[in-house]
């Protein structure tokens, strides 16, 4: 029996170019981290308001999504010489954190729980 699926709907873009990468992560472990994602999708931008369907996903299962706006299609997240990302990047829950990421705890989702899940990236 097919999942529902469920959208993922990214907002605060503000250059139409380049792509959204998002890393779909079902562990605290390697959160944040592309190689330990369990599903990575590139998705071309092609207007404010981006809208992605997830249907893969394990009902009851708790995940959390990272995505940036990769805008010069280098293919990873540029940062300036203090570490520091200069391209605009959001989290699940829209979760933050002063310094570093968020935890995957704050990010993460019950799939099932939810039709829609709204992402402004910063």
């Amino acid at each position: 029996m097919k999942q529902a699926p469920i959208y993922v709907q990214i907002t605060g873009i503000s250059e139409i170019k380049g792509n959204l990468m998002i890393a779909i992560f079902e562990a605290e472990e390697g959160f944040g981290n592309d190689e330990y994602a369990l599903q990575k999708i590139v998705h071309p931008v092609r207007k404010k308001i981006e809208s992605i369907e997830l249907n893969e996903l394990v009902r009851g299962k708790n995940y959390a999504i990272a995505v940036y706006h990769d805008a010069n299609n280098n293919l990873r997240m540029d940062k300036n010489f203090l570490g520091i990302p200069t391209e605009k990047y959001g989290f699940s829950n829209n979760a933050r954190n002063t310094f570093g990421l968020p935890s995957f705890e704050s990010a993460s989702f019950t799939y099932g729980n939810y039709a829609k899940l709204l992402i402004e990236i910063k």
